[in-house]
Parts: C-alpha cells; sequence; structure tokens
C-alpha cells in the first residue's frame, strides 16, 4: 500500500518507519512533519494509507484526516495516539484503527493488513474512464470492443449515470440520420443484445440493466472519473483537462456542464 506518514515528532516517525520495515504490504512514499505537503501530494498522485499522528501542535489530526479524505474519499486512515481519548470525532471518517503509543510488537503489522483486505474490498474490479476517449478497463485490461457502436451506447449509459434510456433516445442518439421506423427499433434490439454478450465475454456483464423499453447501467458496480469527480475526488478533478467521450458529438452538452461545474 501506498503509505505517507504525518508527524511533527522525530521519534514518532523513527519508530514507525521501524515498524513498517517489516511490513510487506506497506510502501513509505514519505513522511511530512507538517500537514500541507501532505495534503498537496495526495491531491496529486495515488496514496493508499495515512498514518496520522492526533497530536500535531499547529492542527488537530482528525481535521488532517478531513481533509486528506476530501482530496481522496478512499483513502485509508491510521491515527496514533500517546493518550486514551474520545473517538467521537474520528467516527465518521471511519478510521482503520487508532493506535496507542509506543506500539505494541505486531500492531503496526497486524492493522496494516485490515487497510490493505479493506482497501481492495473498495477497489472495484471494472473501471470507466470518460476523460478524453472512453474506454473500459476489467481487473485493468481494456475491453477491445468488436462492436463500436456497443461501446459508444455502453459509453452513452454511462453519461447518464444511471438513468433510463428507450429506445427513441437510442435512435435520436446512435441513429441520429435515420427514421424511427420498424427497421431501426430491430437494430436497437440487436444493439443491446451485442452489448450484453461483449460484457458478459469480458466479466462485466452486472454493468447492464435491461429491462422491458428501457435500458440502464447500474451504477455501483464499476468506478468512473467523472463520477469521481462530481462526488469532489480533487486528485480526479485535476486529472480532468476539457475533453469528455471525445469521439462522441452527442458527449458536448455534458462537457459544458463539466466545465461549468470546475469553476463553481
Amino acid at each position: 500500500m501506498k503509505t505517507i506518514l504525518i508527524s511533527g515528532e522525530p521519534c514518532v516517525i523513527e519508530g514507525f518507519l521501524h515498524e513498517a520495515g517489516n511490513v510487506e504490504e506497506l510502501e513509505v512514499l514519505r513522511t511530512f512533519q507538517e500537514e500541507n505537503e501532505a495534503l498537496d501530494m495526495v491531491s496529486r498522485q495515488e496514496v493508499d494509507l495515512a498514518v496520522i499522528d492526533l497530536e500535531m501542535q499547529k492542527v488537530n489530526g482528525a481535521d488532517i484526516g478531513w481533509e486528506l479524505k476530501k482530496r481522496n474519499p478512499d483513502i485509508q486512515l491510521i491515527y496514533l495516539t500517546r493518550q486514551q481519548r474520545s473517538l467521537m470525532d474520528l467516527i465518521t471518517l471511519h478510521p482503520v484503527a487508532v493506535l496507542e503509543m509506543p506500539f505494541q510488537e505486531g500492531e503496526i503489522e497486524y492493522v496494516v493488513e485490515s487497510a490493505y483486505l479493506l482497501s481492495k474490498r473498495k477497489r472495484k474490479r471494472i473501471y470507466a474512464r470518460t476523460f478524453g476517449h472512453f474506454d473500459v478497463f476489467v481487473d485493468g485490461r481494456p475491453i477491445m470492443f468488436k462492436s463500436a457502436k456497443a461501446k459508444e451506447f455502453l459509453a452513452f449509459l454511462i453519461d447518464r449515470r444511471g438513468g433510463t434510456v428507450s429506445t427513441d433516445q437510442m435512435i435520436n442518439v446512435l441513429w441520429e440520420d435515420r427514421p424511427n421506423d420498424e427497421s431501426t427499433q430491430n437494430l436497437c434490439c440487436k444493439l443491446v443484445k451485442t452489448l450484453q454478450r461483449e460484457l458478459r465475454a469480458a466479466g462485466a456483464e452486472e454493468m447492464l440493466v435491461v429491462a422491458r423499453g428501457s435500458r440502464s447501467i447500474n451504477v455501483e458496480t464499476f468506478q468512473c472519473d467523472m463520477y469521481e469527480m462530481l462526488d469532489g475526488n480533487q486528485k480526479i478533478r485535476s486529472q480532468y483537462m476539457g475533453e469528455y467521450l471525445v469521439d462522441y458529438s452527442w458527449s458536448e452538452g455534458q462537457t459544458a456542464f463539466l466545465d461549468r461545474f470546475l469553476h463553481e
């Protein structure tokens, strides 16, 4: 796990690094004695775990946790303390653990393993990239769609963020130059089956929800850069360069919305 430590005490940093050397899952990227550089780092790059000294001199360690969560909602938190204290102000941050110093043998290893398991459970297998060119990844590998139209239909469903799409809407977006007749409606039915088949082959069939007369995407089954940005993920927000589903002209309305969202 890519990890940072925030503590104003050199002895705490030294003690943690000593224990961390025995934990295989732990990769300590940096240690910080003040929070500002740590917050900047989490905004710019991937960090899985933050270990935070609650008794910082200038700021409450719980407040640092809040700021880290704003920048990366998926980051796991472990707090360090020198004294028994009320944990009520920490509960809403869902820390993996609060460790009382000095550390007991094996404590760091145990809580890091717990954080690692929680992180794996949170991370979904499927990831949709909408910034720039559209792609969907399953376990880190892109789905190689045989049908470009099926890929475009999936992009449109993701753009709708779980909203249902009717046959008429499919025709208006995907076949805007064709009449809305029986032949084009049959094309819609075939396209839905094609997308189902392609997702099934990729192990991502749970993404698509098909009901009588409508189709939608199950937003709980995958991660998406656009969704995360709208949820306030600052790191994802910094990656948006004004390009969204650039291969599809129908995405221009959402691109304008995202641009406004960034400047609010």
